[in-house]
């Protein structure tokens, strides 16, 4: 193992989040992104499935140049495109949670965060775990920019270390299910990761995060895969790919 694989490592157990620069190259990123635009244009049946648009742009009060720009997120795509299901046994991924978590793995969650300019609202402050409840908690997260984030678009806010204090109490319901007491943007607890497109945080499962509206015009794309150690149960679903 190298000394940036061993720090990364580290980091990891720490803080219980590292960045990878760099994991997916600039060709990977741009095929990631027509794949977007491929289902998302698709408009058959299993697409649609899929797909879940930002709530003003469905009510109205929100209008889109492109469908696409009012897109939510995209989830399950490793279960129903062949490009997505192959991308999560990329080893850039698996072999970095077959490393962390100590063994074979399989995939939880394949999801797409789309975070469109202006439309979007805030990802609310969570941990993953709380809807896995995956016992034991071996829980692996990969939060892939598709586009340069930053404080502005929405990028990755993290609070270190919060990842020991085991599943916090949530309250809520579907995409407003967070924390039922959040920290505060800009607080001191609070850390933004801002990435370049092909860069990568690795999260543990219990890591409270969110991410703000995106407030600028340009888009802020992220493929999230979550890993799990193979063998671990969940009381909330089954895996998408029961052995990566």
């Amino acid at each position: 193992m190298t000394d940036l694989a061993t720090h990364t490592l580290d980091h990891y157990a720490e803080h219980g989040f590292a960045v990878v620069r760099g994991l997916f190259d600039a060709e990977e990123v741009e095929a990631v992104r027509t794949a977007i635009g491929r289902i998302v244009d698709a408009g058959t049946e299993s697409s649609e499935a899929m797909i879940q648009m930002e709530p003003s742009v469905l009510d109205g009060t929100a209008t889109v140049a492109t469908r696409e720009l009012g897109v939510r997120k995209l989830f399950r795509m490793a279960m129903h495109d062949p490009f997505f299901r192959e991308f999560a046994r990329h080893d850039a991924m698996a072999g970095w949670a077959r490393r962390v978590l100590g063994g074979p793995v399989m995939l939880m969650q394949s999801m797409l965060l789309m975070k469109p300019p202006v439309v979007s609202g805030e990802k609310v402050w969570h941990q993953d775990n709380a809807y896995f409840r995956l016992v034991p908690n071996d829980v692996i997260g990969f939060w892939v920019a598709c586009d340069d984030t930053n404080v502005d678009n929405g990028c990755m806010h993290v609070v270190p270390g919060s990842h020991r204090s085991g599943i916090l109490p949530h309250t809520g319901e579907g995409d407003l299910y967070g924390l039922a007491t959040p920290p505060e943007y800009g607080s001191a607890a609070v850390l933004p990761v801002p990435l370049r497109a092909g860069d990568a945080l690795l999260f543990h499962g219990e890591l409270c995060h969110g991410t703000p509206p995106n407030q600028t015009d340009s888009r802020r794309r992220a493929l999230q895969y979550h890993y799990a150690a193979l063998g671990a149960h969940s009381g909330a679903r089954d895996a998408e790919i029961p052995e990566v």
